[in-house]
């Protein structure tokens, strides 16, 4: 049977300084004992790649890496490290920012030619200022590779391209076309002009109905496919300032810990929903 993993991002441990004063080893311990199944964070420096393996192992929790990669040779670095430890997969935000189709899919055929050398799943990540900035660029990148496998962060598009609400049909039906090629998420909610929104806020609940939405998409999409790996990925990502939105004094207006539990808790209820028969029987219209 086929499992959902929701993981929580190091990177949203960090507070409105930027800081954490929580060790390395006491940020794993709080996660795991808040019941997230495994961390998100970069895993290309071999010193900390070590640790973290480490100190995740320990605790049995899992590993999203992350790498920044902008030519064949970086992502060749990361994979030496990576693969030393091994983990769920490593999410790329190719940071890079090619002008024409050919020049990204000759990159990502290069990352894919590594991709195929390592044990683990390898995820090109949508975000701003990066490769997969431009939802229309991206859109056209998958026409021309459909095995391409994508980490969906959907809220980089939804302020990026200032999205409406209510949805526009043409809009939705690009986003759920990005969802048909993603073999994992990254959580947070964003509106058209926030890229991240306090998700307890009676305004924002609009945009948090359509992410779940969206997400529920997404999840009930990779379950359909026929030959999906053992587990899936959600990672609770609510980054901090200037991520998250702050006062006149500096300090955050939402607690992004509380947040991250709240998330948790209702994408592993949209996951339980989409195993229900009458989901998974429904057809998915793209």
């Amino acid at each position: 049977m086929r499992e959902f993993l929701v993981f929580q991002s190091l990177w949203a441990m960090l507070d409105h300084r930027g800081q954490c004063d929580l060790s390395l080893e006491a940020q794993l311990e709080r996660i795991a004992a808040a019941g997230f199944d495994g961390v998100t964070d970069h895993f290309w420096i071999g010193q900390h790649a070590t640790r973290l393996s480490a100190a995740a192992r320990g605790l049995g929790l899992q590993i999203e890496g992350q790498a920044f990669p902008r030519t064949v040779d970086d992502l060749a670095a990361a994979l030496e490290v990576a693969s030393r430890h091994g983990c769920h997969h490593l999410t790329l935000q190719a940071d890079v920012r090619p002008r024409t189709l050919s020049q990204a899919v000759h990159l990502i055929e290069g990352w894919q030619r590594l991709a195929e050398q390592v044990d683990f799943p390898i995820l090109l990540e949508t975000h701003r200022y990066r490769l997969t900035s431009d939802l229309l660029f991206t859109l056209d990148l998958l026409a021309e590779m459909p095995d391409l496998q994508l980490l969906a962060d959907l809220s980089h598009y939804v302020v990026g391209r200032e999205l409406p609400e209510p949805a526009a049909a043409e809009d939705d039906q690009q986003i759920r076309t990005i969802l048909h090629h993603s073999w994992g998420f990254h959580g947070r909610v964003a509106s058209c002009e926030q890229v991240q929104v306090p998700l307890g806020f009676a305004l924002h609940q609009p945009w948090l109905e359509r992410f779940l939405g969206w997400w529920r998409y997404g999840i009930e999409d990779w379950l359909s496919r026929p030959n999906t790996p053992a587990s899936l990925s959600f990672t609770c990502e609510l980054g901090p300032p200037p991520y998250a939105i702050t006062g006149a004094d500096g300090l955050e207006i939402s607690n992004r810990w509380d947040e991250a539990l709240m998330l948790k808790e209702q994408i592993r209820r949209v996951w339980n929903d989409s195993l229900q028969p009458r989901h998974n029987a429904r057809r998915l219209n793209l």
